[in-house]
């Protein structure tokens, strides 16, 4: 998949949970939404920053290599 696809599917992900969350009429159901969301942020941030770092060590290891 590409990576505008890949951020395309996380930002629908998280659009539907917000939904869901804002259209709960019942408090407790609307918590459980945010938790979601909240959790899955946290997923996609690390994900994110983990692919990051991957992409630094790689450009690290090729100045090394030069």
């Amino acid at each position: 998949m590409s990576k505008e696809k890949e951020l395309e599917v996380m930002m629908k992900r998280l659009n539907n949970l917000a939904n869901s969350a804002n259209n709960a009429q019942h408090i407790g159901m609307k918590q459980i939404w945010t938790d979601k969301w909240y959790s899955l942020v946290k997923t996609y941030g690390q994900k994110i920053q983990k692919e990051q770092t991957f992409k630094e060590r790689v450009k690290e290891n090729e100045r090394l290599n030069d």
